[in-house]
C-alpha cells in the first residue's frame, strides 16, 4: 500500500513539472522584421528588425522584446492563446486599429500553443470609445533566432 501511494504521488509530482517544463518552451527566441510601428505593452516601438524570446524559462509569462541594434527593450507579460491550426511558419499577430498595430499574439511553427499580450491602455481606450469593432489581425512571419541572435 506505501508501494503504490508513493508510486502514485511521483506520478503526479513528475506530470506537474513536465506540464510547467512543456509550458515553458511554448516559445523559442524568434527574429521578425515588423514594416511598421507598433505597440507593446504602453509603448510604441519603431518599424524594424526585433528579437522575441522569454526572458526566464522559470517564468513562462515573462517576455522581451529587442531590436536589432539593441535601442529598443521592453519586458512585457503573457498568457497562452491557442490557434485554430497548428501553423506552418512562425508569426506575430498584430490588431490593427485604424492606422495603429498592437502586438496581440505569437506563434511558433509547428505548435498551436503560442502566447496572448495583455491589452495595452491605448488599446483599452479605443474599446471604450467603440473603436474596437474596426480591429483587422495582420499577421507578420517570424523565423527562430540563429544562436548569434540569441
Amino acid at each position: 500500500m506505501k508501494t503504490l501511494l508513493l508510486i502514485v504521488v511521483a506520478s503526479s509530482f513528475l506530470a506537474i513539472a513536465g506540464s510547467t517544463l512543456a509550458q515553458a518552451q511554448v516559445l523559442d527566441t524568434i527574429v521578425a522584421d515588423i514594416p511598421f510601428a507598433f505597440t507593446v505593452k504602453n509603448t510604441t516601438l519603431p518599424a524594424g528588425r526585433y528579437t522575441i524570446k522569454r526572458l526566464d524559462s522559470t517564468n513562462p509569462g515573462v517576455m522581451e522584446i529587442t531590436s536589432a541594434d539593441n535601442s529598443e527593450k521592453r519586458i512585457f507579460l503573457v498568457g497562452s492563446a491557442q490557434a485554430n491550426k497548428e501553423p506552418d511558419k512562425s508569426k506575430l499577430i498584430f490588431d490593427r486599429i485604424g492606422d495603429r498595430y498592437f502586438l496581440s499574439k505569437i506563434f511558433e511553427a509547428g505548435d498551436s500553443s503560442g502566447v496572448e499580450l495583455q491589452k495595452s491602455r491605448v488599446e483599452r481606450q479605443l474599446d471604450e470609445e467603440g473603436k474596437i469593432g474596426q480591429v483587422q489581425s495582420v499577421a507578420v512571419l517570424a523565423r527562430t533566432a540563429t544562436p548569434a541572435e540569441r
